[in-house]
């Protein structure tokens, strides 16, 4: 049976889930595939990493110091991750984005299902960081991640790519089992930790919840439920989607990654109205998924950046009136891959990156 919930059925709030009895790395690894595979919600970790190009401006900011609760969930989380890497891929290269996005993948899914469950994993040994002595460890690899999140900062994150009406009660039963755990960030409070070091007051651990793509069912069905539960909502819009007529939009969808679902196409569009994008930006976090669904690999000319990076700023600006300052390439790339496409980013007003792996600071 493929899951497509983070939730055990007819269980909101669970007090065991019997399936975590005996399941290992592997297991977990194939349950979140699954989850994706099925537009389900996708637990994953993100260590909170930035690497200022300006050193003043470095040095302008204190430190980052997790609260006690923060810190010791950072370890924890370390530790689950580094036993997935261990007995999934002890062998395999540091430095491997694809690897790490996998295991940290893995161990979000064990972690989250877990603690949904009321269970807990045991004294997990928090790892010595015995990879971070190896010279030349990569500065996105598994090291860097472990270290990051061993020192409280890191984040939860969930992500989903759509939600159909006919998912609306599971998806309003998972945020609210979330909203009881962590404490959902807002914009402010990510500003607040990269720019000041200040970590919000309260003693959950953060968490993300993110749906991409800019489909009408996230403006619909989405939106309406993160409001029903007082919760901010992270929306990555592809404006290029947006901007199709709706009589365009399936082949746009087909053409750009983008699943589309018979409820979807059963709809006057499958994607937002910009009506609807300014009308989501007064509540929540509204941010530019690129205008055509894209990755770094594909915007290699200055032609590119300026239709995936800059227009998308500007339609949003223009949309919402406001500049939300968050950007995520196709497939999470992260910074510090290609200086030239770091630099457009922060050239077109970005402050931060969400990556597969961690929230960068531009």
């Amino acid at each position: 049976m493929v899951p497509t919930s983070l939730l055990p059925t007819g269980a909101p709030v669970p007090a065991a889930w019997s399936r975590r009895a005996g399941a290992g790395p592997l297991d977990d690894l194939r349950a979140s595939a699954s989850l994706a595979a099925a537009r389900g919600g996708v637990p994953a970790l993100l260590a909170l990493l930035w690497d200022d190009h300006d050193d003043d401006a470095r040095r302008a900011r204190p430190a980052p110091v997790a609260p006690a609760s923060v810190l010791a969930d950072g370890r924890q989380l370390a530790a689950r991750a580094d036993l997935v890497w261990r007995a999934l891929a002890s062998d395999q290269r540091d430095d491997d984005l694809s690897v790490v996005i996998s295991v940290l993948h893995a161990a979000g899914f064990a972690v989250l299902a877990d603690e949904l469950a009321d269970q807990r994993a045991g004294a997990l040994r928090v790892p010595h960081p015995r990879r971070a002595a190896v010279p030349g460890s990569a500065p996105l690899g598994m090291t860097s991640h472990l270290l990051a999140m061993g020192r409280g900062h890191h984040l939860r994150v969930v992500s989903w790519h759509n939600t159909p009406p006919s998912r609306r009660d599971q998806l309003r039963a998972e945020l609210a089992a979330l909203q009881q755990r962590y404490r959902l960030w807002t914009l402010a409070d990510l500003e607040a930790v990269t720019a000041t070091g200040t970590w919000p007051d309260d003693p959950r651990p953060g968490l993300l919840p993110v749906f991409y793509e800019g489909y009408r069912a996230s403006a619909e069905v989405a939106a309406p439920v993160c409001d029903e539960l007082g919760i901010t909502g992270w929306f990555g819009v592809c404006t290029g989607f947006v901007s199709c007529r709706p009589d365009q939009q399936e082949l746009f969808a087909r053409s750009h990654k983008v699943v589309l679902l018979p409820e979807d196409l059963a709809a006057p569009s499958a994607a937002m109205t910009w009506d609807q994008v300014g009308e989501l930006a007064q509540r929540h976090v509204v941010f530019a998924h690129t205008a055509s669904h894209a990755g770094i690999e594909e915007t290699p000319t200055d032609a590119d950046l300026e239709r995936e990076v800059l227009a998308p700023a500007t339609a949003l600006r223009a949309a919402t009136g406001q500049d939300a300052g968050v950007f995520a390439w196709l497939h999470g790339s992260p910074t510090g891959t290609s200086a030239r496409h770091d630099a457009a980013l922060r050239a077109a007003g970005y402050r931060h990156l969400v990556s597969a792996t961690a929230v960068h600071r531009l």
